[in-house]
């Protein structure tokens, strides 16, 4: 499996909302969730976009910004003459903020300047995204939101080959070392992986592989492994599987006892928790 597939196979990207908002007045509020992922691509005109933490990115005409988590955001426009400033905003579910690993860093924009490489590459599928989302035809619903899904997919497929990222889970899976040993973790992660075997599947040394681990995903890879394991494990008790001794030997845990306390320590509630939420 290849990088990227490794983790969208599990958490599959789905479009939510695509949606054009027009913004007439100098100051507005944009409600983003949490728990999802979005792409803001300014259509026309020209804004600065800034959260709460004072975080600021300027969009031109043409210019976008992934979102890796939602968040809410003061829209300040930039007014040119007879110039009206109209947003496209892409919203994706990948499971909740608790169990995506793609969300976990808040902070995370990536913005896509007009010219730059990754925006000409994207420029077909954005161009046909666009045509399908402000002249909507017979079936354009969907339409819309599977184009939206392949857009993203291309965006993060090109961030990571540009190594655009620098702290996560995509930082990792751009660096071809330690794609190794993640892509190992995300097809086997009933292996009993160390430090020492994650290490040589990466093609470095012990302490090299896990000074590098650390710095770029943010997390030791033992770490690693155990998020991975227990976001899977709720992911599958969220969709139906309820036989927690299956679940915690196929995930490498030689007691259901200690599955259930690494998922209560890890994604902070029980597994019974999970089942509940996800009949409601």
């Amino acid at each position: 499996m290849d990088r990227l597939s490794s983790v969208l196979s599990a958490f599959r990207p789905k479009a939510t909302s695509i949606s054009a908002f027009h913004f007439s007045r100098q100051n507005e509020r944009l409600a983003l969730s949490a728990d999802s992922s979005y792409w803001l691509y300014l259509i026309s005109g020209e804004l600065s976009l800034t959260t709460h933490g004072e975080s600021r990115t300027r969009l031109k005409e043409g210019d976008g910004v992934w979102l890796a988590t939602g968040q809410d955001l003061s829209v300040s426009l930039i007014q040119r003459l007879h110039c009206e400033t109209k947003l496209l905003i892409c919203e994706f579910d990948f499971a909740t903020k608790a169990l995506n690993p793609l969300l976990d860093l808040e902070w995370q924009w990536v913005k896509v300047e007009k010219g730059d490489e990754i925006a000409l590459q994207l420029l077909p599928l954005k161009s046909i995204l666009l045509t399908e989302s402000l002249q909507p035809r017979c079936g354009s619903q969907v339409v819309i939101e599977r184009l939206a899904e392949a857009y993203l997919v291309q965006m993060l497929r090109l961030f990571i080959q540009n190594k655009k990222i620098e702290l996560g889970l995509l930082a990792g899976l751009s660096d071809v070392r330690l794609a190794r040993a993640i892509v190992a973790i995300h097809e086997q992660p009933q292996q009993a992986w160390q430090v020492a075997s994650l290490a040589e599947k990466a093609g470095m040394s012990r302490s090299v592989f896990s000074g590098l681990f650390k710095s770029t995903m943010g997390m030791s890879p033992m770490a690693y492994l155990t998020s991975w394991r227990m976001r899977l494990a709720a992911q599958r008790i969220k969709n139906g599987d309820r036989n927690l001794a299956i679940l915690s030997d196929e995930l490498g845990y030689q007691s259901e006892a200690a599955f259930r306390r690494t998922f209560k320590k890890v994604i902070g509630m029980t597994p019974g928790d999970i089942g509940r939420q996800s009949r409601l």
